[in-house]
């Protein structure tokens, strides 16, 4: 009976170890970037011309996670006749290298609703804040 009692408690040890600690900030969010600031008057902007039908946003990366970084991304990428996006790449993130890779691969996989025409330089601004993500406005 007492190595069941230990081998419970050492389990449930083990398991404790295991959870995920709350987002301890260790950094100050910058302020978010004027989108509108780097477009072109052809550009589209995130939700003006864009209407998603699969749109999973990015997890929060481990590293940032644990040391408690805060940041966002600003992406282009085009969307074909299809809805699907096409060359999608880092426009600016901060800090620099630690959520733009992560951003991509997501964006990679957003499907949205076929446009009239095919749209290009579409910027979207992701925020990584107190250990979550959201879409900018």
């Amino acid at each position: 009976m007492r190595a069941l009692v230990f081998s419970a408690l050492c389990l449930s040890a083990l398991l404790s170890g295991c959870a995920s600690k709350p987002f301890m900030p260790k950094s100050d969010y910058p302020p978010d970037p004027w989108v509108k600031g780097y477009a072109n008057p052809d550009d589209c902007i995130g939700g003006e011309k864009l209407a998603a039908i699969n749109f999973e946003l990015p997890s929060y990366p481990r590293r940032a996670f644990r040391t408690g970084r805060q940041g966002w991304v600003i992406l282009r990428l085009d969307v074909d006749a299809s809805g699907a996006t096409q060359n999608v790449r880092v426009e600016r993130s901060l800090p620099a290298g630690m959520f733009g890779g992560n951003t991509k691969a997501a964006a990679k996989k957003w499907q949205f609703h076929p446009p009239a025409e095919p749209l290009k330089h579409c910027r979207v601004l992701i925020r990584y804040q107190l250990g979550g993500v959201s879409l900018g406005g």
